[in-house]
């Protein structure tokens, strides 16, 4: 796990690309990659520089940049790949004879050879930048879930792209580049911005499964490798699934424990983190290491849970309490950490037990993707499928259904029927702040990018509408979960794996009925993951609590003054103007109790404080 960042110039000038700012911008990364920096050039277009977290080969044939042996191909690479060993001897039998054990140079041989066309076979996690000498031109990819950031800009004298996007806003070129007021309206929406959008005019994220070629003058080629499927064929059902899913996880977890340093695990309550820490465990002779921070006394605690867990798995269990104070004390670290805004506060907790693990390992194991991958949110899910069918019939039909339970008080129709569709619908539960409430906030409201249709769904059956969310939370949430994972664990130089991301797992995954997923009569998500604990566990949590803190009594309570000074005092955010009373009605709202504006407000104080910090910063 490490940190890149690069210019390819397809103008004349030099501005810009001097070894001065590249070193500048290497070294606001050097949390990614505390272990080695390098830094590489043609004296032509092209200019790298590395940051190293020594995982695999911590020997120097393992640094990078790293260059094929007839000095054509460069690469850097942040992240991993699982299935190194297999494509190494595949490479093997083609005549590459390999100069390191660590699985960078598989990759650099493999695009070597194969071009972009490899990039289907690599299962890992990663963004990697690749340059051809010879052809002057630069191909940038990103791994198939999005694990890994991997940012850029274009502009007339090139292009420049990194780990971080504080890197891009640093970098000269960017410096006459204003707010992209679309893609702040998405932020506003959705507490954080997926890609391809940038905050920038002119910057951008590299999609899931996407590569990017671009040649030293000026032409762009943007492909996609893999598509995480909106429709699928299930043929996988009860108890084939289950052992299907079984065996996919153990083989990922397995993958997954390669490395050359301590490895341990993240400890939740929940299903995921517990099951990946089942399998971890069995294939080590030794105890594993597992984290869990505790928030006492809330109804967010899930430390008991996971001491039960890790008492019946035989794990080495360290537990951290966190409260108000410790999250006044990291505020200042989280706000370096997000070097791009996030909205999701459960990052104090994952900053706080990143940093206790990473005082005793360098990797860790997570549960993330469990959710996304197989109906893990039952409310949210299990309530949208059950109201499709109602947008067959007319909008005046749906309102008597609107107003018959409003009368009786039972059935499945909401006010959520009222929406113009089941997207428009899935929307409004995705959104932080209601859009009444971002329009009384910010009288010129920006609107969301035209481009911008994760949301353009009016299907009504069943199987149509379950792959669909489904498919909708992988490409969106997901994205903002492992965005705060990468973000926090980075800050403390530790690395996060995703076995439950693996590309088998997601194969799996896709091939798994809803129906043998997701319980709508019970509210039950994540069945095949559930059955699969209860063989290696006597018991297991059914509520599920999240990975959280009571954000509403910090508000409430000792963040209310910042709260005053940097949002309800403050006449616009990026340029774009608030409305006072309006905030200060909110405000009243949540100190008497309403939890529901919480999110709302703590969605302004991130983007407050992210703009003062990194935003700013460019002036200086």
């Amino acid at each position: 796990m490490c940190g890149l960042v690069g210019v390819l110039r397809t103008g004349r000038s030099d501005d810009g690309a001097s070894e001065e700012v590249l070193r500048e911008l290497s070294h606001m990364m050097a949390r990614r990659g505390p272990d080695g920096e390098g830094f590489w050039t043609d004296g032509g277009p092209c200019s790298l520089a590395f940051r190293r977290l020594a995982i695999l080969d911590l020997t120097e044939a393992g640094n990078q940049p790293m260059v094929t042996a007839d000095g054509r191909f460069v690469i850097v690479f942040n992240g991993e790949l699982y299935n190194f060993r297999e494509l190494r001897r595949e490479l093997e039998s083609e005549g590459v004879r390999f100069r390191s054990s660590g699985d960078v140079e598989v990759a650099l041989y493999a695009l070597a050879l194969r071009g972009p066309s490899a990039l289907d076979r690599f299962n890992g996690m990663f963004a990697l930048a690749l340059y051809d000498t010879v052809e002057r031109c630069l191909t940038l990819a990103r791994d198939h879930a999005g694990i890994k950031p991997l940012h850029f800009m274009t502009t007339e004298k090139g292009i420049v792209f990194s780990s971080q996007f504080n890197q891009l806003l640093r970098h000269p070129w960017s410096s006459s580049l204003g707010v992209d007021h679309a893609a702040t309206g998405l932020f506003l929406r959705f507490g954080y911005l997926p890609a391809p959008y940038g905050f920038v005019d002119r910057t951008f994220q590299l999609e899931a499964g996407c590569w990017l070629r671009v040649t030293s003058d000026g032409r762009q080629e943007l492909g996609r490798y893999y598509e995480f499927p909106r429709r699928s064929e299930p043929d996988l059902q009860g108890a084939d699934a289950i052992d299907a899913v079984g065996e996919a996880v153990s083989r990922a977890v397995s993958r997954q424990m390669v490395s050359d340093v301590p490895l341990g695990v993240f400890l939740s309550g929940g299903i995921d983190s517990p099951l990946v820490a089942a399998m971890a465990i069995r294939s080590q002779e030794h105890a594993i290491k597992a984290f869990t921070i505790a928030v006492p006394h809330t109804a967010h605690d899930e430390s008991r849970e996971a001491a039960e867990y890790a008492s019946a798995l035989g794990l080495e269990h360290i537990v951290e309490p966190m409260d108000a104070d410790r999250g006044l004390r990291d505020l200042d670290k989280y706000v370096e950490a997000c070097t791009e805004p996030t909205a999701d506060f459960s990052i104090f907790p994952t900053m706080y037990v990143s940093e206790v693990a990473s005082a005793s390992v360098k990797v860790v194991l997570s549960g993330d993707g469990g959710d996304e991958l197989f109906w893990g949110y039952p409310t949210r899910f299990g309530k949208t499928i059950e109201q499709a069918p109602y947008f067959t019939q007319p909008r005046a039909m749906r309102l008597m259904h609107v107003a018959r339970r409003k009368l009786f008080g039972k059935g499945t129709a909401t006010r959520d029927l009222l929406m113009t569709s089941v997207g428009r619908l899935y929307q409004r539960k995705q959104t932080i702040m209601n859009e009444a409430d971002l329009q009384g906030v910010f009288p010129h409201l920006p609107e969301m990018p035209d481009s911008f249709r994760l949301f353009d769904f009016d299907g009504t059956d069943l199987d149509e509408t379950a792959q669909w969310v489904r498919w909708n939370e992988f490409t969106l949430h997901l994205a903002r979960i492992l965005h705060k994972v990468d973000r926090a664990s980075m800050y403390h130089s530790l690395e996060v794996r995703v076995p439950l991301l693996d590309r088998e797992v997601v194969d799996v995954a896709v091939r798994t009925d809803w129906r043998s997923c997701l319980d709508l009569a019970t509210r039950t998500g994540k069945r095949p993951l559930r059955e699969v604990l209860l063989r290696h566990v006597p018991k297991q949590t059914v509520a599920k609590k999240g990975f959280t803190v009571p954000l509403g009594a910090w508000l409430r309570g000792p963040m209310q003054s910042l709260l005053q000074e940097k949002v309800i005092r403050r006449p616009g955010l990026l340029g774009i103007e608030m409305e006072r009373r309006h905030l200060e009605r909110l405000n009243k709202r949540m100190l008497a109790g309403d939890e529901y504006v919480v999110w709302g407000l703590w969605l302004l104080l991130s983007l407050a404080l992210w703009e003062e910090k990194h935003y700013d910063s460019r002036a200086a």
